[in-house]
């Protein structure tokens, strides 16, 4: 079969969501077939472009994997990009040069003009759910926007610098999520764009403190800087305090007798003090978002809600574990779900009618 026919994309769309292990992929079995279809080719969407950077080329002689370049990943985004363009057509509203999905010769001409990008296979099934579903083309470039950030090693001086950032890798797709399930009101009137903000902020934060340990070992730190450095943290003792080989109190509390380990403990008490503040008011902030993103249930058509509920419900969870026990995020082992939590969750939300979250 021609890798750029439309059953085809649909099928390699398939194939890469159900490998990808997602937290959400569970929850789409409640869509009925044309919408389950399309998230898994949205989803397989996000995965790709997301392994642009994160996942490195292989030498094809050999299959060892090289290492990539900051330029080397911009110029694989950059190609994507530009082939996207061509079949969606760009944000300035330049239209697209391939409008039926159904048209592999013309795909086929797409990959030789672009012959170092990837991903084509992927193209006609975006291509089809867009048409299908009028989804807004925005939501696909923000998020290659997002993803080119964390390129390079970046900061947040501020926290709307971090909620912008957030909207690009997130809330993005929920937009386009929105219109694959339909909503009760105009897909960007202001109480979905608050509810669906709300939500993009509250599920990436999550994932943001769950990860903080192992992304801070990457160069990666998510957190507004002046958030920290108003308590008179440096970014080097908020690092310390995430490594806890740095400050395990435990081997000076042995030795207190001694002045210099007495010292010691008392400075790292102050320091992770100062630590446990910083993450106090994420979880804060990130439940207030929770609460506001709620509203979102309602405002989708209700024979879709059941996925955002489960989508929602699931997060939330993994957010009240970190909230209940924030130490887990210095945890060498990543924060997750048990298999009974998400049996629960599931059967919770097949067979129990649901009329709101909390």
């Amino acid at each position: 079969m021609n890798q750029f026919s439309l059953q085809e994309s649909i099928l390699q769309c398939s194939r890469l969501t159900r490998t990808a292990h997602s937290n959400f992929y569970p929850a789409f079995s409640f869509l009925s077939k044309d919408r389950r279809e399309a998230m898994e080719i949205l989803y397989a969407y996000t995965r790709f472009t997301d392994d642009l950077i994160d996942v490195p080329d292989v030498d094809p002689s050999t299959g060892i994997p090289l290492p990539v370049s900051p330029r080397r990943k911009r110029q694989k985004l950059n190609q994507w990009c530009a082939a996207l363009e061509t079949v969606l057509g760009k944000i300035d509203g330049t239209n697209a040069q391939i409008s039926d999905p159904n048209d592999s010769s013309a795909f086929e001409k797409l990959y030789e003009n672009f012959p170092a990008c990837s991903g084509f296979a992927l193209l006609p099934a975006i291509k089809m759910i867009v048409n299908k579903f009028q989804i807004p083309i925005n939501p696909f470039f923000h998020l290659i926007d997002g993803v080119e950030a964390d390129i390079e090693t970046r900061r947040f001086a501020i926290f709307d610098d971090l909620a912008d950032y957030c909207h690009q890798v997130a809330t993005s797709v929920g937009f386009a999520s929105l219109a694959i399930w339909g909503t009760v009101q105009p897909l960007f009137s202001d109480e979905i764009v608050h509810a669906a903000k709300a939500s993009g902020i509250a599920f990436q934060l999550t994932n943001i403190l769950r990860d903080l340990t192992e992304d801070f070992k990457n160069g990666r730190l998510y957190l507004p800087t002046d958030e920290i450095t108003r308590l008179g943290l440096t970014e080097n003792q908020f690092g310390a305090m995430l490594n806890q080989n740095e400050w395990n109190a435990e081997k000076y509390k042995d030795n207190q007798n001694d002045y210099i380990a007495a010292n010691r403990l008392k400075e790292m008490e102050k320091l992770e003090s100062k630590f446990d503040l910083v993450i106090n008011k994420q979880l804060e902030r990130c439940e207030i978002y929770y609460t506001n993103s709620a509203k979102l249930y309602q405002l989708i058509n209700p024979q879709s809600r059941k996925t955002f509920g489960m989508m929602w419900n699931r997060y939330h969870t993994l957010f009240k574990k970190i909230q209940h026990n924030p130490k887990l995020i210095l945890k060498n082992k990543k924060i997750s779900l048990s298999n009974y939590q998400k049996i629960k969750l599931y059967l919770k939300w097949k067979l129990l009618p649901r009329f709101k979250l909390e």
